[in-house]
């Protein structure tokens, strides 16, 4: 009810906000971009006399008390200084780059920076700013769909964090995900505890260039994360962000059928009974639904119970609210950023909860001219406590279940059969995580030695989890308890030198890193049951039955060392290489293999620099070509795969009698294979980068093409001590794709601009080899079927029987519907013509999952104080891409007995053309999975923003330097075919799957 009326408050806040603004005919006192329209921080603003002074802030805006007819100097390096005449009304400032810097920016790489025109690989910097209104509470969220060959995925769950990959997949065993690194050193822990209001930049490098610098892990590509720090001002910036946001359920017809739809699910699952007629096209007046209820249902339905699951178990309008508080600021020898955070997250199932408490400093103390010292460190603590019902539990029982007794207390067996969900919801619950990061670092300017530097980081993260339960209705109602205890320690330490002149027309970065890596990990787990004395539940696991009390543990430790060259020359700002070789050492590889190298090398091309072409290109201001090549590895295989392994259980023991000793038995677990190696990428890339218009469009085009070889597959073997299988590096992977970046600005003039921004990837994987067995010896190595994997086809096939139509009550009355197959039932193609259905000879490839492309559109429009921010994204399937199959789980005819449902499309008479098969009976033949293949192509309105600040005569008059407030709206509109929750998560017709959220967000952003 409180959230409710600070919702309420914050809504009335911004009506008052803009009647404000009609009472004022003047916006803040100024906004700097460049041509392109994105927001320039760190622009140096200066009255003429030079009594006042400010920097902007990252959106670009600043504040300066001064009077009308003032002339500012606007300075940022790299940028024409410009003088502006301040006359009271809104300043909209658009700064261009001077002819020499246009592209002289200084990019993180890893392991340090270098001129943008001298950047060879294939990188990309996130526009984080265009989603800092959007409710996203994983940092991840804020890059979905907006860089070219970034893939993030939908998030469902509370706190939980969206799948990401770069560019295509290299691998079939391993990860996919790309490697994290947060201030200079690898993050392995989970994104949720880092608060996205933290991170200042998040850098994306693709291509074997870019990444070599990693290595080992960086096949997958590379995510490079900077947290803010203090900028340049007279007085310390304090800053709060505050958004509460409420979210709804985007697809309303998956909710529980009432009771008028449940009775007639029930009639339509036996449909042969509520139907009469030769085409069953006639209601039966003989038909009772109450002889196929449940007996509970069909008491509930005589008594007049009508209960609304959904209702009890789920919040309608889920809330989140965030608050962000931070402090910030530069002296001469001083930076420092200190930030508190609070994030309280419902989603639509009640208990589904998430609070992360956030804290973190920055620190950098120039303590010499040629010594600088500090700590880049977090605490954030991820509360997931509480239980939440499966949707399952949610939505199967039927409308005339009672949900209470008549003293008011929840029933324990509804059904007869399974636990009231809402006694679920009230297990005693503690689910956290604590995650403390910690990165001191000292970087030396060596005195004697001109461009010489040397930099020491020592990072450590320490992370651990307390998963506490007690369940009073477990084990048969005699209550369960366990408590597991977590802790994962990572230590890290680089040394890092890097050298940089320029001679003459010669420039020279080089840069070499020696380091290594430590993670240990421990676990410790105790169940109970049976318990004589619930009432301290997990704090007294020992009140449980001794003989049901059982502990178990868990331990493991590696180790990573490597060294990094690098070296960039270029030659008068015209020619540019880069030269990488890096080597890896890892502790879960065999003797013969822990080692692997990792070389790359790339040229750049900036063809404006010709002599020929210096002012000769008409409109182009910048024209850079790109070639790189390299490999890269990843480390699929598991610490301790390649040695043999035992396992131990009492399941496998001996009992020496009745009421004897049981002793453990062991086995092997698995075969030891020291011969496992890494699996390796080698990348090409050829790459565009332009500029036009003074900066005002500008982009790049990628083509790429990645061979992964020494595949981790698992090949089947003789049994050997039980054991009927061993990995093996004997695969081969191949994939190529093309991306795009297109930014611009059709519109600008004082008061009123447009920008665009675009981007557009396709990639495509073909299967080279994975066994190289070729056992009928037709020349050819053989497909794994079974694994749905075909030799010279990607890998992600749609391969089953293929539906050419359903099979009707004509069909039927004909004696045309061939054996195990009914109306109402998919009519498959036969092949082969033998007249039968085998799954040997009559499946084929229908398409693939994987998608044909991907596209989106940022429309950002600025008039005065108001900004507006449209972002539409899309995944696309083509002709015969990204299919996936929303009926596979649909339960079969026996499970659906008596349950309800929700509302999809099934074969009636009335419905002939159904997507799906009628729900009272499949064809054994096919399967009872067996459904439909869909496309998961959509277009989705994904981020609506409207904002406003308030010009600086009211801000002044509040002793404040800046004051904004906006509404943001998410996933509002989506256009799709596929059936279900939603097409970008893959979630269809599944009663275990959670929906994703539509959400609305105000939020309040003050600087003082």
């Amino acid at each position: 009810m409180m959230l409710h009326t600070t919702f309420k408050t914050m809504l009335l806040t911004i009506f008052t906000i803009c009647l404000c603004a009609e009472s004022y005919a003047q916006s803040f006192t100024g906004r700097v971009t460049d041509v392109g329209n994105l927001p320039l921080a760190g622009v140096s603003v200066r009255s003429s006399d030079g009594a006042k002074a400010t920097q902007t802030n990252e959106k670009g805006e600043f504040t300066l008390q001064v009077k009308s007819g003032t002339v500012l100097r606007l300075t940022y390096v790299g940028f024409t200084p410009q003088d502006i005449t301040y006359n009271g009304s809104p300043l909209r400032i658009i700064m261009e780059r001077q002819a020499e810097t246009i592209v002289t920016d200084v990019v993180v790489i890893g392991y340090g920076t270098a001129r943008k025109k001298d950047v060879t690989g294939t990188t990309a910097r996130a526009n984080l700013t265009a989603f800092r209104e959007s409710p996203n509470v994983n940092i991840l969220q804020s890059l979905q769909g907006s860089v070219p060959g970034l893939n993030v995925g939908a998030v469902t769950t509370a706190g939980s964090s969206p799948s990401v990959s770069i560019r295509g997949r290299t691998s079939l065993s391993g990860t996919t995900s790309p490697l994290i690194v947060l201030d200079g050193i690898i993050f392995r822990g989970n994104l949720a505890d880092i608060n996205p209001a933290d991170i200042a930049s998040v850098d994306v490098l693709k291509d074997a260039s870019a990444t070599a610098i990693y290595g080992s892990q960086a096949s997958n590509g590379v995510l490079l994360m900077t947290t803010k720090t203090g900028r340049a001002g007279k007085k310390p910036l304090i800053s709060y962000n505050g958004a509460l946001t409420l979210s709804q359920v985007s697809n309303r017809d998956m909710l529980p059928l009432d009771k008028e739809g449940y009775l007639q699910f029930v009639a339509d699952r036996w449909i042969n009974e509520s139907r009469t007629g030769a085409n069953l096209d006639a209601p039966n007046p003989s038909w009772d639904p109450l002889t196929r209820m449940s007996a509970e249902s069909a008491k509930g339905f005589q008594a007049g119970v009508n209960t609304d699951w959904w209702q009890l178990l789920t919040n309608r309008n889920p809330l989140m609210q965030n608050h962000d508080v931070s402090v910030s600021g530069r002296s001469e020898n001083t930076a420092y950023f200190f930030s508190l955070g609070y994030t309280n997250q419902e989603n639509v199932i009640i208990n589904d909860t998430y609070k992360r408490y956030s804290f973190r400093v920055n620190l950098e103390s120039k303590v010499a001219s040629w010594l600088k010292v500090g700590v880049q460190s977090s605490y954030g603590i991820s509360d997931y406590s509480g239980v939440a019902p499966t949707l399952t539990t949610v939505i199967r029982n039927t409308p005339f279940l009672s949900a209470y007794d008549s003293t008011g207390k929840p029933l324990r067996l509804p059904d007869g059969s399974n636990l009231n969900p809402i006694l679920q919801t009230q297990q005693n619950n503690l689910d956290k995580r604590y995650n403390l990061f910690g990165l001191m670092y000292a970087d030396v300017t060596v005195p004697w030695v001109k461009g010489l530097n040397y930099r020491v980081n020592f990072g450590q993260n320490y992370v651990t989890a307390q998963q506490f339960n007690f369940d009073l209705y477990g084990a048969n109602f005699t209550g369960s308890g366990s408590k597991m205890n977590s802790s994962e320690y990572n230590q890290t330490l680089d040394h890092i030198f890097n050298y940089r002149r320029e001679f003459g027309d010669h420039g020279i970065n080089a840069t070499f890193v020696y380091g290594f890596e430590k993670r240990k990990f421990e676990q410790t787990n105790a169940n109970a049951s049976n318990f004589a004395n619930p009432a301290l539940g997990y704090h007294s696991l020992e009140a449980g039955q001794p003989s049901l009390q059982t502990v178990n543990s868990d331990a493991w430790k590696e180790t990573s060392l490597y060294q990094m060259y690098r070296l960039i020359y270029s030659y008068k700002d015209r020619y540019v290489f880069t030269g990488t070789v890096r080597n890896d050492g890892f502790s879960g590889f065999g003797p013969g293999n822990k080692t692997g190298v990792f070389p790359s090398a790339a040229l750049a091309w900036r063809i404006t620099e010709e002599p020929w072409a210096k002012g000769k290109l008409g409109k182009i201001d910048d024209l850079k070509f790109r070639l790189s090549y390299g490999a890269n590895g990843n480390r699929t295989v598991g610490r301790y795969q390649t040695l043999s392994r035992m396992n131990a259980s009492i399941a496998n023991g001996y009992l020496f009698g009745d009421g004897g000793l049981a002793l453990q038995g062991q086995g092997i677990g698995s075969l030891a294979n020291q011969g496992l190696k890494w699996e390796t990428t080698k990348t090409l890339n050829f790459g565009l980068d332009f500029s036009l218009y003074s900066g005002r469009l500008s982009g790049e085009v990628n083509y790429y093409t990645a061979n992964t070889s020494n595949l981790l597959y698992t090949v089947n073997i003789p049994s050997v001590n039980g054991q009927t299988s061993i990995p093996f590096n004997v695969g081969k992977l191949h994939n190529k794709g093309v991306e795009l970046a297109l930014n611009g600005t059709p519109v600008r003039n004082k008061n009123f601009s447009w920008d665009v921004n675009t981007s557009f990837s396709l990639n495509r994987n073909k299967v080279v080899s994975i066994t190289g067995i070729d056992a009928n010896k037709d020349g050819k190595e053989d497909d794994l079927v079974a694994s749905k994997i075909f030799i010279g086809q990607p890998y992600g096939v749609a391969y089953d029987y293929n539906i050419i139509g359903m099979w009707q009550v004509a069909d039927r009355n004909a004696g045309i519907i061939p054996g195990g197959f009914t109306y109402g039932t998919y009519k498959v193609e036969d092949i082969n013509g033998d007249g039968s259905y085998t799954a040997a000879a009559d499946r084929k490839i229908l398409g693939y999952t994987d998608p044909s492309y991907r596209f989106s559109i940022l429309n950002t429009l600025r008039y005065k104080a108001f900004e507006f921010k449209m972002f539409v994204n899309s995944i696309q399937g083509g002709k015969k891409y990204y299919y996936g199959q929303p009926g596979s789980t649909l339960p079969n005819p026996d499970n659906m007995q008596n349950r309800n449902f929700f509302k999809f499309d099934y074969w009636t008479p009335e419905n002939p053309n159904a997507r799906y098969r009628q729900i009272g009976y499949y064809s054994a033949a096919l399967g009872e999975t067996f459904s439909p293949y869909v496309q998961r192509s959509f277009v989705r309105l994904q981020d609506v923003t409207l904002s406003y600040s308030l010009p600086a005569s009211i801000t002044q008059k509040l002793n404040i330097s800046r004051l904004s407030a906006y509404v943001n709206g998410k996933n509002l509109l989506t256009l799709s075919d596929w059936d279900g929750w939603d097409p970008e998560s893959g979630t269809g017709l599944n009663l275990e799957a959670f929906p994703l959220l539509r959400s609305y967000t105000v939020g309040l952003n003050v600087e003082f």
